[in-house]
């Protein structure tokens, strides 16, 4: 919960000291502190301190998470990591409309807008539903490309 309330109110870095106190102190870390903690080192955009979390989440077993993955997903596109994300995408075991939109929005900030809309066929083959984020990306995405 604390973890939480650092990242909504703009403390990540007192986010991620506390999950780092946790960790080091034998606080088993969960979905929950990895999801925060990915969440908050995506302000720092560092790539090196995401690769540090992904690995530390793959050591504790939480990668099969799909909230965690997509979190991770999450992290990975915002890093501008956009071929890791879509790898990370495919780890994850079960997908959902949460992490497929994750990525989708990778590639609208990578602005690989074809890429997306061809990922948007892929969710279909999927059996992952559109819901309004993806529609409004979907539509980000037709009207650069037609520019």
């Amino acid at each position: 919960m604390i973890l939480s309330d650092y990242c909504r109110n703009g403390f990540s870095l007192l986010a991620l000291q506390t999950s780092s106190f946790m960790h080091t102190n034998g606080v088993p870390l969960d979905t929950y502190s990895f999801c925060c903690s990915s969440v908050a080192s995506c302000s720092f955009k560092d790539v090196k301190f995401g690769a540090q979390i992904h690995s530390l989440v793959e050591k504790s077993g939480w990668l099969s998470s799909v909230f965690v993955g997509s979190a991770l997903v999450d992290l990975h596109a915002k890093l501008s990591l956009i071929n890791d994300a879509a790898k990370m995408f495919e780890e994850i075991p079960v997908k959902n409309t949460v992490c497929a939109n994750a990525l989708l929005s990778g590639y609208g900030e990578a602005n690989q807008r074809v890429e997306g809309l061809e990922f948007v066929r892929k969710m279909r083959a999927l059996n992952l539903k559109c819901d309004h984020f993806t529609l409004s990306a979907m539509l980000r995405a037709c009207g650069s490309v037609i520019d």
